[in-house]
């Protein structure tokens, strides 16, 4: 499925196994979209609130949109609330909406009905992707890019659209499906990352999420490989620094035996890093974008632009 570079798709879906950094990610292609001069928003779901920490923002909001930096946003959806907006938006009567919304029994029905969350959190990123400016075709925002819940429930996020209007006998509820699925798997309109670490099963679940990704026909547009060890070897060092583990040895120079010893572990890392990377690389078919680890006790600021960096400066138009 072909398309432009993620960057310049309106909407970004950024998945991945719980711990690889997803949210990170997210926050640093966002940053990386609004220094290219686009209005952008980064979108939490699932009641993640990551984005108040890595921008040391008090509280990202729920009902409207806070500033996290020059050009760039942040919103966290409420399932809740953005259901009461959708059943408004359907009902038309006020105040039939705010005995649903004070009902503890509706809650409970809404929170069990199958895919019905999905449906309402997609939907009010649909709604944002597409919504204008008063009196004007200019889009409010010119990029959204979305931290989804980890692999599963991301995948259902993506592909509920489409379940809703093929199970719906017709009526809003189809029409709205498939206006929100059209704009989902339009690859000139939205792009969707795969987010893994350079571990074995963060990897495997990587490629099998992008086939899963083409089985449903949503449009896969990069896969992001995060905290890359620095390379501080080539392939010629191994034999060198065996060698002089030896000399070390023979010598009784413990200090120097044991910084051989972390430079040889390094470079074991380094290769297992390099095989995980080719594997991902050959069976998603699609460039990869490596991205550094960084060194830091926390992420913050300084660490999500350290990323962006290291996106913009990926060589091979992947990104942006």
């Amino acid at each position: 499925m072909s398309g432009p570079p993620l960057l310049e798709r309106r909407l970004c879906f950024v998945l991945g196994k719980g711990g690889v950094g997803k949210s990170t990610v997210s926050a640093a292609l966002g940053l990386l979209g609004a220094r290219s001069g686009k209005r952008t928003l980064v979108v939490e779901v699932a009641g993640q609130e990551r984005l108040s920490a890595l921008f040391a923002e008090s509280h990202v909001g729920r009902e409207r949109e806070s500033p996290l930096a020059p050009g760039l946003f942040g919103i966290s959806i409420d399932v809740d609330r953005a259901t009461e907006e959708y059943l408004a938006d359907q009902i038309r009567m006020r105040a039939v909406v705010e005995i649903l919304a004070r009902s503890r029994a509706f809650h409970a029905f809404a929170a069990a009905a199958p895919g019905l969350r999905e449906l309402v959190t997609v939907g009010k990123i649909w709604t944002l992707a597409t919504e204008l400016h008063p009196g004007t075709e200019r889009p409010v925002w010119d990029l959204l890019v979305v931290d989804c819940p980890a692999t599963g429930h991301g995948l259902a996020l993506l592909e509920t659209a489409g379940n809703v209007r093929e199970m719906a006998a017709g009526g809003p509820i189809k029409d709205r499906a498939a206006r929100i699925q059209e704009v989902v798997t339009h690859p000139a309109a939205t792009g969707v990352a795969v987010v893994a670490r350079p571990e074995e099963l963060a990897v495997s679940e990587a490629i099998e999420t992008v086939a899963g990704l083409h089985s449903r026909g949503l449009p896969v547009a990069a896969c992001v490989l995060n905290g890359i060890a620095a390379h501080r070897f080539g392939p010629d060092d191994e034999s060198v620094l065996h060698a002089a583990a030896d000399a070390a040895r023979e010598r009784g120079d413990a200090p120097a035996g044991a910084a051989i010893a972390a430079a040889l572990d390094h470079l074991e890392r380094q290769a297992a890093e390099e095989a995980l990377a080719a594997r991902l690389a050959a069976e998603v078919d699609m460039p990869i974008a490596e991205l550094p680890l960084l060194a830091r006790r926390r992420v913050d600021l300084p660490a999500i632009g350290a990323l962006a960096d290291a996106m913009a400066a990926i060589p091979e138009p992947v990104l942006c």
